[in-house]
């Protein structure tokens, strides 16, 4: 994945928060480039504009929902860190590798490119993700730019941002997949 052009439109409603740039930088809690995705707060803390294109970093905020749907991203490769919660993580290599764990503050699952995954808060969890450099912005194509701190309300973007976001950052929506529960 590489680094999308300073006029990209996933980007340019969030200039100036991040220095777009290689610099060393500090954030206090909560601050961030912050997207509302369904009922869920993702906040990046770091893109591959400022990594030379090696990774991204955010947290995700959520209250209990409902499982999202199954997805897989072509070239990102994926984690999850528990700061704080409870999180059920689903995967599947649609061969051999079949599982279903949930996951508590300090727990840590890895996701590679091309693996089937979905995820489903049970309570109030605080999530820290990490993934290959462009795809952080995902959350922002598919989402609607916040200044909230903790979820709140729910954004459920059209079908066609949805499938846009998706051809943009590799991520194939797989919503009649069946994980072996």
């Amino acid at each position: 994945m590489t680094t999308f052009p300073a006029d990209d439109p996933d980007k340019v409603q969030f200039a100036g928060i991040l220095p777009a740039a290689p610099k060393p930088f500090v954030l206090a809690e909560g601050q961030g480039e912050k997207s509302l995705v369904f009922d869920q707060l993702f906040t990046i803390l770091l893109s591959g504009d400022e990594t030379d294109d090696q990774y991204g970093a955010w947290t995700m905020k959520a209250r209990q929902g409902d499982r999202i749907p199954a997805h897989t991203h072509l070239k990102t490769h994926e984690i999850f860190y528990v700061v704080d919660g409870e999180i059920s993580v689903w995967m599947d290599d649609q061969d051999e590798y079949h599982s279903k764990s949930t996951l508590v503050t300090g727990d840590f699952a890895y996701v590679p490119a091309g693996i089937v995954h979905a995820f489903q808060v049970h309570n109030s969890t605080k999530v820290f993700g990490c993934g290959t450099a462009g795809f952080e912005r995902f959350f922002h194509g598919i989402g609607q730019k916040t200044e909230l701190d903790e979820p709140e309300g729910v954004f459920v973007p059209p079908f066609e941002v949805m499938r846009a976001a998706g051809e943009k950052y590799a991520t194939v929506f797989m919503p009649e997949f069946q994980f072996k529960d």
